[in-house]
């Protein structure tokens, strides 16, 4: 018995594959630079750690880069992997959640008009707002 909404892994062939590459995207390219500025500029302050300002910098610019490149594909797709949501979007809550909701870096994402987009239409879904309570 499948649980859960295999939707997520993409509706056919050509989508799961691009779901497949947007995750590895996430991975490789979105996680380390979000994380790091998660880290520092979120949790960091709470803990009373110094902040490696050449890192938050550094980590800042490489986001930069990698919504460049969402803002591109997002221009032509409603979603990472085309027009459904799947976990390649589901994937980016966590961290963008924190980074526009907990520090003063949402610019990152709200100057981009295709990136703004559709982090509102992925931070509302109910089932996102279920998890946040």
């Amino acid at each position: 018995m499948k649980q859960g909404n295999q939707r997520l892994l993409g509706r056919d062939f050509r989508e799961q594959v691009s779901t497949e590459q947007w995750l590895t995207i996430e991975e490789n390219q979105f996680n380390p630079p979000s994380s790091t500025l998660v880290f520092y500029l979120a949790f960091a302050p709470e803990m009373k750690l110094k902040l490696d300002k050449a890192q938050i910098e550094k980590s800042e610019r490489d986001l930069i880069n990698v919504l460049e490149v969402y803002e591109q594909r997002l221009s032509k797709n409603r979603f990472l992997a085309g027009e459904e949501f799947t976990l390649a979007d589901l994937s980016h809550l966590p961290n963008s959640h924190y980074i526009i909701n907990e520090t003063d870096r949402g610019y990152l994402f709200s100057d981009r008009k295709n990136v703004s987009r559709w982090w509102e239409e992925i931070s509302n879904r109910p089932s996102w707002k279920k998890v946040l309570g």
